[in-house]
């Protein structure tokens, strides 16, 4: 487990026990009959399973970096879009607002970013709304918030009266970016979700092999858990082609795995995604240009037509 002291980046603890307060999955049962309901071993060991350790991964701030402008989207929460529901009955609209909610407390107390989080639990808001916003305040990375549900979808009961969906073949995180567009911010796009893949996995995530994804996603071939959108035309995802910044979409976890739902409410695994995502932006926020020329020797991505 991460010592606050101990981080970095001076995240703030107080604010992410905060936040925490505001997420609503509950930890593993305890329940035995329960556990054997979700098949948890007694012994786990590596992500996600409670005794695997997450660490803070060290940013790299150049001397010019000043203070830059992240806007964090919380996915879903709009009209008619709640998301998928977790295998503890949480929609992931909620989820993904506290998460927001979460990262952009520690990422403002590092004092090298004012992040923005794109709506609120008042009223459902556009995506159209929020790529306009990003851009009016002038964002330098649009950074989307999700939790994925992946594989053959089971029940079980959490509670009485309460039933839920669940399933543990398929845990880990996912970036997703897309190659429509311009080619100097397709680049800038790739980048950014290398280095969150990068980071993340640094810091003791695991990332996603993709098996769902096949003919709807695309695998990097450079970095595992990154992941380009080939949905059809017109099925796209528009929180990744349409911001005028480089933007990225993190499925954090699969929301029907019990353990990975579980640790994602607490304050380590906060903590460590808020390093995560520090690092990844350091490593990339800034440097359009140098990263257009690294990626143009062969391997910057074939610019796409907008739909």
């Amino acid at each position: 487990m991460i010592s606050r002291r101990k981080l970095v980046l001076g995240l703030a603890g107080a604010a992410g026990v905060a936040a925490l307060s505001r997420a609503r999955c509950p930890g593993p049962p305890r329940d035995p009959a329960a556990r054997r309901a979700l098949k948890l071993p007694i012994a786990p060991s590596g992500w996600p399973f409670p005794g695997a350790r997450v660490v803070a991964p060290a940013a790299v701030f150049p001397s010019d970096f000043g203070v830059r402008r992240i806007y964090l989207d919380p996915g879903h929460g709009a009209p008619g879009n709640a998301g998928n529901v977790s295998c503890f009955c949480v929609e992931e609209q909620d989820f993904t607002l506290s998460a927001a909610h979460a990262l952009a407390e520690r990422l403002n107390a590092t004092g090298r970013f004012e992040a923005r989080v794109g709506r609120t639990a008042d009223r459902p808001v556009r995506y159209q709304e929020r790529a306009e916003d990003a851009a009016r305040w002038r964002a330098e990375a649009f950074v989307s918030l999700h939790s994925d549900v992946r594989g053959r979808i089971e029940t079980w009961s959490p509670a009485p009266g309460r039933t839920c969906p669940f399933n543990l073949a398929a845990p880990g995180f996912a970036v997703l970016w897309s190659d429509e567009g311009e080619p100097a911010l397709c680049a800038r796009r790739l980048a950014l979700a290398r280095a969150f893949a990068r980071r993340m996995a640094e810091a003791g995530l695991m990332p996603y092999r993709g098996a769902s994804y096949r003919g709807l996603y695309e695998p990097d071939s450079a970095q595992a858990g990154v992941f380009v959108d080939r949905h059809p035309p017109g099925q796209r995802i528009f929180v990744l082609r349409r911001p005028t910044m480089p933007s990225v979409l993190i499925e954090t976890h699969h929301a029907l795995d019990a353990r990975e739902a579980a640790r994602w409410t607490e304050p380590a695994t906060l903590d460590a995604f808020a390093a995560a995502t520090a690092a990844a932006l350091a490593d990339t926020v800034g440097r359009g240009n140098a990263v257009a020329e690294t990626l143009g020797g062969g391997d910057a991505p074939a610019s796409r037509p907008p739909t």
